[in-house]
């Protein structure tokens, strides 16, 4: 029991290392007057403060909402980029995509409320990559090559 406790902590330190580094160094980025290594601290004790203070109920309803904007998203990019071998980052908008990414934020959605064996986001993310191959099949062998 232990060995699992020190896992988790080690893996949980892990874990906000690299958040603080991560926001240490996007702070920065937005202007070089900001430290990075300064701007990690404040990052960290922000971070505590919000931790010791704020609910942790309202955090769930937070993380369930970049869950549904995100897993999709997620999706439609590994099935463009590694399954159909399309490069789209030529462009500004791919409406084709974007679309989709709305029809699977909505999928999350109803998902949330579904008791699945895998979670939402692994089946949302296999359905919305059905529905990016499907599209793309039947844009392909539909007359018209490249919308």
């Amino acid at each position: 029991m232990i060995r699992i406790q020190i896992i988790v902590v080690l893996s949980t330190v892990t874990t906000i290392f690299l958040d603080v580094y991560s926001a240490g160094i996007s702070l920065e980025s937005i202007s070089k007057k900001l430290k990075s290594k300064y701007m990690q601290i404040v990052v960290c004790i922000l971070g505590i403060g919000i931790a010791f203070f704020a609910p942790g109920t309202g955090f769930e309803g937070f993380l369930y909402l970049i869950g549904s904007v995100f897993a999709p998203m997620t999706a439609i990019l590994i099935t463009d980029y590694f399954i159909l071998k399309r490069d789209s980052s030529d462009r500004k908008v791919n409406i084709i995509n974007f679309i989709i990414w709305i029809v699977g934020f909505g999928i999350y959605r109803v998902f949330m409320r579904i008791d699945t064996p895998f979670g939402s986001t692994l089946p949302v993310m296999i359905i919305v990559a059905i529905i990016c191959i499907l599209i793309n099949f039947i844009k392909n062998y539909g007359g018209r090559k490249n919308v």
